[in-house]
């Protein structure tokens, strides 16, 4: 691709209103004073193209500020890659007009041209590329970068590697975030067994007790058959239980007769005698006390009378009922408590007493084996089953380191792998550079660790520590890059080119460069003999007036 002419221009920063102006094929010179409209010309075709500015800035200022300008438009003939000439006019007004061959397009369609325009920028300013941020720079470097096939890649690797990876990766990036999230599990999962290990490890070093006997089982016979045979015919209840029941008896009786049917005789009363008012001549309300007129208001009330009447008789009976199955129950116990009462009944009360205490002291002592007993079996169980699970646990510990060595092995693969491809591809851009060098990889000194970079370096210096005349050169050497390995081949704008010496032409590529000469009014220079000759002028009309400024000064 070449720019060939520009053919009109009107209100595109200071240029003149009409300006226009042819270019080489192979080398344009773009020669003037400072401020004269060098930059400004080269800068045409890339807003032209894209609609940015040299520096990547979509929204430029682009109209001329000394004036009033309603429209800023720049016609341009240049020549794509395929050798089609092409007539591209930019027209900004209130709106954007694109024509590319007198028809109206987008942006888009435009955009076969110089297919990404961070690319383009590179491959056609070489200063823009300095401009980017580092990560940028590395980002930009990568999409050019050709690629290289899952096969190719693979015989990249020894055949051990090979056998472990087992067969070309297709997607590498994705490779290597799948070993990461297998490692990280396995991690989990070996961290999970670790501590299960550990919980097992503990129950299975527990002491599991010894078992117990109980050599009482007569005795106990025994005394539960004497128990037994006293306990015939004979009331269990002994004589002070018996006597604190009879008070219990007792003291509820006193409650009922002279506390709770007295309270139910009195408030009987008291609702009789209102269901007797209703019953009168003139019957009258017990709680507004009006006469009550209405019949079936009257009848109601009486049946609610009488139904609080019939509640107050059926709680009277029940605690007529619950008094006399008290009177009964404590005359059986006062007949107990006489027979009880005897000498007799007294010592067999307290054999059998007796009995009951050995025997629960007995049957406790029998309990108590019988749980340790159980203790030490479930114990012994869990001990049995806790080695069980030890040994599998084991050997799924070492399942797991296996797979977890294999994986970080793949992964480890996959980074060189990387590597490989980019050590690879890096090979590929050396055909397009002279004293740049791009560094795609390094070790970690740390670890060991191969990792990836992209450190760019000029005759052997890192490119932050350039001066900005070896910066310019190695843009220029990164611009061919671009230019080369995207397939675009833009004609490079190489600006304030006075200020960088030895820098190389390139083969096959159109090259604008701007040169600041003092006292030179802006010209286009197709033959660098007349640049020289510009400079040599330049220089002997400097030294002029530097001799005459001498001269007055010592005069």
């Amino acid at each position: 691709m070449y720019i060939k002419q520009i053919n009109n221009v009107e209100g595109y920063k200071g240029l003149p209103d009409g300006f226009n102006a042819q270019f080489d094929e192979n080398t344009t010179y773009i020669v003037g004073e400072n401020f004269q409209g060098k930059s400004t010309i080269g800068s045409l075709f890339n807003w032209c193209l894209t609609g940015n500015s040299l520096l990547g800035k979509e929204k430029e200022q682009v109209a001329n500020d000394t004036r009033k300008v309603a429209n800023v438009i720049v016609d341009m003939t240049f020549i794509d890659n395929c050798g089609i000439e092409h007539r591209m006019i930019r027209n900004k007004g209130k709106d954007m007009q694109l024509t590319l061959d007198d028809k109206p397009v987008d942006q888009g369609m435009l955009a076969k041209f110089y297919k990404d325009a961070d690319i383009f920028l590179v491959a056609h300013n070489p200063y823009y590329f300095q401009s980017l941020e580092p990560k940028e720079q590395k980002e930009l470097l990568r999409k050019i970068v050709p690629a290289i096939d899952s096969e190719t890649a693979f015989n990249l690797l020894s055949d051990d590697e090979k056998n472990i990876v087992g067969q070309p990766i297709e997607y590498l990036e994705s490779y290597i975030d799948n070993r990461n999230e297998e490692i990280s599990e396995l991690k989990k999962e070996q961290e999970k067994n670790s501590g299960q290990l550990q919980a097992y490890k503990t129950i299975a070093l527990e002491q599991e007790g010894e078992m117990l006997t109980f050599d009482k089982e007569k005795e106990l016979m025994d005394l539960q058959e004497r128990y037994k045979i006293i306990s015939v015919n004979f009331v269990s209840s002994s004589i002070e239980e018996i006597r604190k029941k009879l008070e219990r008896i007792q003291a509820r009786l006193d409650e009922i007769l002279k506390n709770e049917l007295i309270d139910i005789k009195e408030l009987y009363g008291r609702e009789k005698k209102k269901l007797q008012e209703l019953n009168e001549e003139k019957p009258k309300c017990h709680y507004c006390k009006q006469e009550i007129k209405d019949s079936e208001a009257l009848q109601r009330m009486k049946n609610l009378q009488q139904k609080e009447l019939d509640k107050l008789q059926e709680k009277a009976n029940k605690l007529k009922e619950e008094a006399t199955m008290l009177t009964n129950e404590r005359q059986s116990k006062q007949i107990l408590l006489e027979k009880l009462n005897t000498a007799d009944m007294q010592k067999l009360d307290k054999e059998k007493q007796e009995l009951e205490n050995r025997i629960k002291v007995l049957q406790t002592e029998q309990r108590n084996v019988l749980l340790n007993n159980q203790e030490v079996q479930t114990k012994k169980e869990q001990v049995r089953k806790a080695k069980e699970k030890i040994q599998k646990l084991e050997q799924a510990q070492e399942e797991i380191t296996n797979e977890l060595e294999t994986a970080n092995k793949r992964k480890k693969i996959a980074n060189k792998l990387k590597i490989l491809i980019i050590e690879k591809q890096s090979e590929i851009i050396k055909q397009y550079l002279d004293k740049v060098s791009i560094q795609f990889s390094k070790v970690n000194k740390s670890t060991g660790e191969i990792t990836e970079c992209s450190n760019i370096q000029y005759d052997g210096r890192d490119y932050k520590k350039l001066s900005k005349s070896q910066q310019a050169r190695a843009c220029l050497e990164i611009s061919n890059v671009f230019n080369n390995l995207s397939g675009i081949k833009a004609p490079i704008f190489f600006d304030d080119a006075e200020s960088t010496t030895n820098f190389i032409e390139l083969v096959d590529t159109q090259m604008v460069i701007s040169l600041v000469i003092k006292y030179n009014p802006l010209e286009i220079l197709y033959d660098y003999s007349d640049v020289l000759d510009r400079k040599k002028k330049s220089i002997e009309r400097e030294i002029k007036e530097k001799s005459s400024l001498f001269i007055q000064q010592a005069a």
